[in-house]
């Protein structure tokens, strides 16, 4: 038996994004310092700050509630359930002034992913998802109740098709077996909100964490469409999911059957910094 997804989950996972977005747009709008992590990725204060945030909130509201954050590392709960958070997704657009950055947020328990929540500051646009109740997109961050289902491309035929990803050809054999046989594109703005709004038929994501991959997959998942590991799992630590409508993605695999990695063969960090 699935466990119920809460009213109270879903509007705890919406403040979350809302209180981290609200941070990160306020230093956005006044310049932000920042600095290289250990593994050479940069991480601002307002990471910081979100991520602070975030974990005073988490740990005042669900205290038994595991955490995994960017920022912060993995911090083991009792309650069987795990919030995960990348604080800003997109550091690197994030300081170049860009537009391609955001909030992650997502509820795992028992059952898998309980709800998602994706945002986009810059561009005020919200996207969300809970396990069986669908996935949808607002216009406006303080106007939850008026939102609009999600639909994705139901397109099959690989000619034609689009389809991006984080990583580019040139750096990437999959992708580059992809764009022979479709248009490789890359959105201003996020490839999965292109995916989730129809105006991509699928991503690949190589090299990304489960708090890059676990709001994706969900919204993707409620939105009629699939994502799936290498062994064609649904593991976010595999560091490699496809996403896409059913038909799309039997279309690509053959294409990425020799482009497959294995588990331990994948690095970590192995998508493109401009991704971080």
């Amino acid at each position: 038996m699935h466990t119920d997804v809460t009213a109270a989950d879903v509007q705890l996972a919406h403040r979350l994004a809302k209180t981290a977005s609200d941070i990160a747009l306020a230093y956005f709008r006044r310049g932000v310092a920042h600095r290289s992590k250990p593994d050479g990725t940069p991480v601002s204060d307002a990471d910081l700050e979100v991520d602070a945030a975030l974990g005073d909130l988490l740990a005042r509201t669900c205290p038994e509630d595991g955490v995994l954050s960017e920022e912060s590392g993995d911090r083991t709960g009792r309650s069987g359930r795990r919030w995960i958070i990348d604080p800003i997704d997109g550091t690197v657009p994030y300081l170049a002034g860009g537009r391609a950055w955001g909030a992650h947020v997502a509820l795992e328990d028992q059952d898998g992913l309980a709800v998602a929540v994706l945002t986009r500051p810059t561009e005020n646009r919200w996207w969300w998802a809970v396990r069986g109740g669908g996935a949808y997109v607002v216009d406006a961050a303080d106007t939850l109740s008026v939102t609009a289902p999600l639909k994705l491309s139901h397109t099959a035929r690989l000619t034609g098709a689009r389809v991006g990803g984080f990583v580019p050809p040139g750096e990437s054999p999959a992708a580059a077996a992809i764009a022979r046989h479709a248009q490789w594109c890359e959105d201003e703005v996020s490839v999965i909100a292109a995916l989730l709004e129809g105006r991509l038929d699928a991503v690949l994501d190589e090299g990304g964490n489960p708090w890059d991959q676990a709001p994706a997959a969900l919204l993707v998942a409620e939105a009629g469409g699939v994502f799936a590991d290498p062994a064609g799992g649904r593991r976010l630590d595999a560091a490699w999911l496809l996403y896409g409508g059913a038909a799309m993605h039997a279309a690509l695999r053959p294409v990425l059957a020799a482009h497959l990695p294995a588990f331990e063969d994948h690095p970590e960090g192995a998508r493109s910094a401009a991704a971080t």
